[in-house]
């Protein structure tokens, strides 16, 4: 019988036995869909401090809090005053304001990110925030202002082993920092870019649309969420425990289970954890994955 996803969480958990839960902060955590890090949660693995400085959002956070989840009503950013534009469609809200030329070049979204409400708000630094430890993991969508909550949490970042971003091909905000600044910005932070989990594209208007398969001509990239990982190239050079963490999140938030598979194998030669536990984990990962031979093992 295959193992659920939990239970290979849970058997994570025991085979690496971390000395302490996995960190992680959620900035932009609007609850549109589940959070990557919610089995984490749900297995006790890890403590989690989430952002929504957008009431409706954060009222609807509070109704499902769990142990170790600690929710907070901040904008995080450079700790300045700022406006949230408030969208139709409020996974699109954001400090900085639609770019009504991309709505017009990309011909949609035009009712979903209309600003209905301007709130006036104060950010605050990341690293000004003395109750929250060093970070393991970040998770962050706020819609442009990513790099504005690196550069004022480079304290609180500097052992992070791994961020999921939203990241941008075109500037759909005003101003709004692409993909090659956040790569830059994170690259300086000794995070190399991993993987994306997803990557939006959209087919344009044109006066022949009406002849075309729209769905087979998305040639246009929007944005999408890419993974980060410390010292990818270098990765023999983190501690047992870092590595531990990471493993967890390579399964759970990645599903990076190659990534998985190439750290137990450190530790396994460390002796760091019992030995046959990559083989261990590898029986437990989804029956699609496996080749034949692997199956009947």
């Amino acid at each position: 019988m295959p193992f659920t996803y939990l239970q290979r969480i849970e058997l994570l958990g025991k085979i690496l036995s971390p000395s302490r839960l996995l960190r992680i902060v959620d900035v932009g955590a609007n609850p549109l869909e589940s959070p990557p890090y919610k089995s984490l949660l749900e297995v006790g693995l890890a403590e989690v401090w989430a952002f929504e400085p957008q009431k409706s959002a954060y009222e609807e956070l509070l109704k499902d809090k769990r142990p170790n989840f600690h929710l907070l009503p901040y904008a995080v950013g450079d700790g300045q005053d700022a406006n949230l534009h408030v969208c139709k469609s409020s996974g699109f809200s954001s400090l900085l304001a639609p770019n009504q030329n991309a709505i017009s070049y990309l011909n949609r979204w035009q009712r979903a990110m209309r600003v209905v409400e301007t709130i006036p708000i104060q950010t605050h630094r990341l690293d000004d925030m003395k109750d929250i430890p060093s970070i393991d993991f970040l998770k962050i969508d706020i819609q442009g202002g990513e790099t504005k909550v690196f550069s004022n949490g480079l304290e609180k970042l500097s052992g992070v082993l791994g961020v999921v971003t939203e990241v941008a091909a075109i500037q759909l905000y005003e101003n709004q920092p692409l993909l090659d600044e956040q790569m830059r910005m994170l690259r300086s932070l000794g995070l190399d870019l991993h993987k994306f989990l997803f990557f939006k594209s959209a087919s344009l208007n044109h006066s022949s649309a009406a002849q075309l398969r729209q769905r087979r001509i998305k040639n246009q990239l929007i944005d999408g969420d890419a993974v980060f990982v410390r010292s990818l190239l270098n990765l023999k050079d983190l501690t047992d425990e870092q590595l531990k963490f990471l493993i967890l999140l390579s399964d759970s938030v990645f599903e990076s289970f190659d990534l998985a598979l190439h750290l137990l194998s450190i530790l396994e030669t460390r002796e760091a954890i019992p030995s046959g536990s990559t083989d261990k984990y590898l029986q437990k990962l989804p029956e699609n994955l496996k080749t034949t031979s692997s199956q009947d093992t």
